[in-house]
């Protein structure tokens, strides 16, 4: 792994997008020597897998084994434990009131992604702290962060026709395990239940993707900044950019892809400069 280009692509993120949290990665550990190597210090406490997302967010690096997950239902998502009959029936989702029938539960349960692998534990921590390639990047951020995200991965990959989201499990089985075991992205509107774990703002949604998409994404994201950004946040980009003395991409003012394309309402074409739009 080149870290050096991930440090840098980290970077590259944050002055595009302006982030409040930091990027992370998401490593399987898949036994205890794997787990003992693994660069961060074991999890002492115990809580949710999105709360551990939410404080490596804030830098800190973790690594945990199941013992230290107080949610079950991310450590079967994430293959540190085995479904039993009432989960994988849709009794348990059922139970909790989430679905109006067993039928529809059970459906539920059966295209929620789980891991398909035996993990001994997972650690997560920001990105650039990595020393080896990490298996899934998470970001959270707001609706426009998402948009540009989106924008990015299309400008590499194409259209993505398979979002997955039911608005459960948003940490655990939409952003890291889906990603993981298709090899492709996915947003999240994010859960209640992490909401209230986890504290996200009601303006917050979650992203994620596999390593190997991270550094094309940014690429996407860089390539598509002049074509779609209005010049308002153009002159925020370039501000963050010199902060940063970074010279690797030459803003362009008063032109976009949507420049002079549509009509108003008496027919003349929209003002030129985008910065007078509201978006």
């Amino acid at each position: 792994m080149d870290i050096k280009a991930i440090k840098e692509a980290v970077e590259k993120t944050n002055c595009a997008l302006n982030l409040k949290r930091q990027v992370v990665g998401v490593k399987f550990l898949f036994d205890q020597v794997e787990f003992n190597q693994a660069k961060a210090k074991p999890f002492t406490a115990k809580m949710p897998y999105c709360v551990m997302v939410k404080r490596a967010m804030l830098g800190k690096k973790i690594k945990a084994v199941f013992e230290n997950f107080g949610c079950l239902s991310s450590a079967r998502t994430l293959g540190l434990m085995e479904p039993d009959e009432m989960f994988s029936s849709g009794r348990h989702f059922r139970r909790l009131g989430l679905y109006r029938d067993l039928v529809v539960a059970k459906n539920t349960r059966q295209r929620m992604t789980l891991c398909r692998h035996k993990a001994y534990g997972v650690m997560i921590m920001p990105l650039e702290e990595f020393d080896d390639e990490p298996d899934v990047v998470l970001l959270v951020g707001t609706p426009y962060n998402a948009m540009r995200i989106v924008q990015a991965y299309t400008y590499m990959f194409g259209v993505h026709t398979a979002f997955k989201m039911s608005g459960n499990q948003a940490l655990c089985s939409e952003c890291t395990a889906y990603p993981f075991e298709n090899n492709s992205i996915n947003v999240s509107l994010l859960c209640a239940g992490t909401r209230f774990m986890a504290g996200w703002g009601d303006d917050e949604l979650a992203i994620g993707f596999p390593f190997n998409k991270f550094l094309p994404i940014i690429d996407g994201l860089y390539a598509t900044l002049n074509p779609t950004e209005p010049d308002r946040k153009k002159t925020a980009i370039e501000s963050r950019l010199k902060e940063q003395h970074r010279n690797d991409l030459t803003i362009q003012y008063g032109k976009n892809y949507y420049t002079g394309l549509y009509l108003t309402q008496t027919g003349i074409k929209g003002k030129k400069d985008q910065s007078a739009h509201r978006d």
